[in-house]
């Protein structure tokens, strides 16, 4: 508890702190208390008590201040504070930022923080408002329309994953380790799946709409383990096309059912993990 004193004092020989208006000294305690919660345990009590008096200074200086520049900072500030990663508050998280936006000036990425909080907390037709909303105010501005594009595909993805799951549901499952009316023995059971070789690359536009997931395929095989078809029994849209890639590029050990190699069908997943 003694170490917030001894940064408040170095934090105000910052040059960024040498005019001590109200604003500018509500704004150096506000770095020295989130500069002692970073030192802090995490998740201690100690901590959150740090943010939340950071919290306490960033707002005193934004009633502190009429200028535009300093204002819009310290919500920023403030708004960091009241994401998941500090004191998880996503009312008052909303709160800042609809007071950011005006004083934002050309600078969408308040808006867009907005629109990703409100789709995050399941308010996904308020978040497609907010969005449409920036992309008619600033039509000229190519980042207003990518986030809009990455929103509904967002959208599509759970959407497309519920009706899959609807539909697999019904779906009676194919025996393991027998043989289908084609001659294909599924694996499963006591029929162990082969040896893979290949991995899958993770496509640009699904990485860039922040999207991650798990592919699930029906893939044939031939006694060769070359694969013959794919198709997608669980689908993540942005993601499908690298899937039925990646697996058509695999190659697998034959399938051997009593010392002879055969024909297959067998369920594969392609995971995609954001980096």
């Amino acid at each position: 508890m003694m170490l917030a004193p001894l940064v408040l004092a170095l934090a105000m020989q910052a040059a960024p702190c040498a005019d001590f208006n109200p604003a500018a000294l509500a704004e150096c305690r506000g770095d020295a208390e989130t500069k002692a919660a970073q030192d802090a345990a995490p998740g201690s009590a100690e901590q959150r008590l740090h943010w939340q008096r950071a919290a306490d200074q960033y707002r005193s200086g934004t009633t502190a201040t009429t200028d535009s520049a300093v204002k819009a900072r310290l919500l920023t500030h403030l708004a960091d504070l009241y994401d998941r990663q500090q004191l998880n508050s996503p009312e008052q998280l909303e709160a800042t930022l609809r007071e950011l936006i005006p004083y934002a000036g050309q600078d969408l990425r308040p808006t867009f923080r907005l629109a990703r909080l409100q789709e995050d907390r399941g308010f996904t037709d308020e978040a497609e408002y907010i969005l449409l909303d920036a992309r008619r105010m600033r039509a000229d501005d190519i980042e207003a329309y990518r986030m809009l594009a990455q929103f509904y595909a967002r959208r599509a993805t759970a959407l497309q994953k519920v009706d899959i799951e609807k539909e697999t549901a019904t779906k009676p499952p194919a025996e393991p380790g027998k043989p289908d009316s084609d001659g294909y023995y599924h694996v499963g059971g006591d029929l162990a799946g082969p040896r893979r070789f290949g991995n899958p690359t993770y496509p640009p536009d699904a990485n860039a709409a922040g999207i991650s997931g798990a592919v699930q395929l029906e893939i044939s095989l031939n006694e060769q383990g070359i694969i013959t078809d794919a198709r997608i029994v669980r689908s993540v849209p942005l993601l499908d096309d690298a899937a039925l890639k990646a697996v058509r590029e695999w190659r697998y050990d034959p399938v051997v059912v009593n010392g002879k190699p055969v024909p297959a069908r067998m369920i594969v997943t392609v995971n995609f993990s954001l980096r």
